[in-house]
């Protein structure tokens, strides 16, 4: 049957070429004009005659008459009288020139209308130019705007972030073609902030967005407390880094035991940049092996800046003790700390008593986690000590040692004494002493020591009660030796 149909066409044509008839006629295709022609997008128009033909119609269109694209294929019927047709032109660049004609194909052939010229809108050109007069809280944005002969209007949008959040009040640029400076002051800013910023141009072409740009408003200086330097036994550098932020700007570094300080550095120049520069400043007079708390501090005409609290400590070993005299055969606790922390640190002990010619190690004694050190000394003499780390020496500290004298009373008149150090006291004079009512410590008789550096006496006391002791002068106890004290006893006459 296919094959049937066809040989039927194949005659019928033959028969029309033998008989002599007419051509089929193509397509009319007229272009017309654009419309609506916006920045990236405009309408087409023209006419198309399907001359009794089942038609078909598009434009195509480009920035040459290469053409390149073209609107999507639409029917135009089969009439044989005009058709209105229009196709919208879109993804253009905005300021651009494009060529376009339609085109309609039919039976008879294809046929194209004649090339069309457009240009779509420019938007208007935005510039963001630098930030100017920048104070702590206000500064001046420059820029440019080109309007591309379209009335424009343009203002900035700023804010601590890309996200702005603020902007100036809008203003005219005019409708030239040629750029033009603006600029815009901005106020009530925050004194020390990063500030992004951007110029925006508007019109009916649409609207352009400048690149974005920052500024810093000054501040309070930027402050930065450093490590320390040159530490020993009672001095240090601290260190730090001061930036103006464009104000003139001073600084100190404060310091002390605790975060309270209570010293400080003199006041230093830092100028008024906004370049970070190194500081440091040496302080002394120092406690050896001890904690320091300090931080920079730094000060403009906007604000006060503190930097964070760092410590250090100070180097050496220490030697101390709560009391300068003891009593022969009572010890003496003698402790410091060394100028790093940490446990089992060797310290030796030195002794020098009273009539030796250098000191001698005595002991060698390890510090205990926190780097402090203790040693129980017994002297039996006057005797000055240091000690020794890590190859430091710590300050002298003497003790002084007082004769232990012993009182009591062995009848119903009758006392007894001694006196006990590291020598004889014999055919030495001590003194019974008696205190007043109003307190004072008079003498009431003078007792020679036997060879035994002892004495028993008697007294006679009109008194009833009375508060008695013996002393020893530091005449009588002889070099190396304090005065000695006896404890006080109360007597009671029967």
């Amino acid at each position: 049957m296919r094959v049937a149909a066809t040989a039927l066409l194949t005659g019928v044509v033959l028969l029309l070429a033998g008989t002599g008839a007419a051509a089929v006629a193509a397509p009319t295709a007229i272009t017309g004009p654009v419309s609506a022609v916006g920045t990236t997008s405009a309408t087409a128009t023209g006419t198309v005659n399907p001359n009794g033909q089942t038609t078909n119609w598009y434009f195509e269109f480009g920035t040459g008459t290469g053409y390149g694209r073209r609107t999507p294929i639409r029917s135009a019927g089969s009439g044989s009288t005009n058709v209105q047709v229009s196709a919208g032109l879109t993804g253009l660049a905005p300021g651009t020139t494009y060529h376009y004609r339609v085109v309609a194909t039919g039976a008879g052939g294809t046929t194209r209308g004649a090339d069309g010229i457009f240009t779509t809108l420019a938007t208007p050109a935005a510039a963001t130019g630098s930030a100017t007069r920048v104070t702590p809280t206000s500064a001046t944005l420059n820029g440019s705007v080109d309007p591309n002969g379209r009335a424009t209007t343009w203002f900035f949008e700023y804010g601590t972030s890309t996200a702005y959040g603020a902007r100036t009040a809008p203003r005219s640029a005019g409708s030239g073609t040629a750029a033009r400076s603006v600029s815009a002051a901005v106020a009530a800013l925050s004194p020390g902030q990063v500030f992004h910023y951007r110029l925006v141009a508007t019109s009916d072409a649409g609207t352009s967005r400048g690149a974005d740009r920052t500024f810093a408003t000054s501040g309070p200086p930027l402050v930065r407390t450093g490590t320390t330097i040159a530490v020993g036994p009672s001095t240090a550098r601290p260190t730090g880094a001061v930036n103006p932020q464009g104000r003139r700007t001073t600084w100190y570094f404060e310091y002390g035991t605790t975060t309270r300080y209570g010293s400080r550095t003199p006041n230093r120049n830092a100028g008024s940049s906004f370049a970070e520069q190194a500081v440091s400043w040496p302080i002394s007079r120092l406690r050896t092996a001890v904690t320091y708390h300090y931080r920079l501090v730094a000060r403009n005409d906007v604000g006060t800046t503190v930097g964070a609290d760092v410590t250090f400590r100070t180097t050496g070993v220490t030697l101390a003790t709560r009391t300068r005299a003891v009593v022969f055969g009572r010890a003496v606790m003698l402790s410091g700390r060394v100028g790093t922390a940490g446990a089992a640190q060797p310290v030796t002990v030195y002794a020098q008593r009273f009539g030796a010619g250098s000191p001698a190690a005595v002991a060698t004694i390890g510090t205990d986690a926190a780097g402090v050190w203790r040693f129980l000394a017994r002297p039996r003499i006057r005797t000055s000590y240091l000690v020794s780390w890590n190859g430091v020496t710590s300050r002298q500290v003497v003790i002084g040692v007082r004769p232990r004298v012993t009182f009591r009373r062995v009848g119903r008149v009758r006392f007894r004494t001694r006196v006990i150090a590291a020598r004889s006291f014999a055919g030495r004079r001590v003194r019974l002493q008696r205190r007043t009512a109003r307190g004072r410590w008079v003498t009431v008789r003078r007792v020679r020591l036997n060879r035994r550096s002892a004495a028993t006496f008697r007294v006679q006391l009109r008194r009833r009660t009375s508060r008695l002791r013996i002393v020893m002068s530091v005449n009588q106890a002889g070099p190396g030796y304090l005065s000695g004290i006896s404890p006080t006893i109360v007597y009671r006459r029967r």
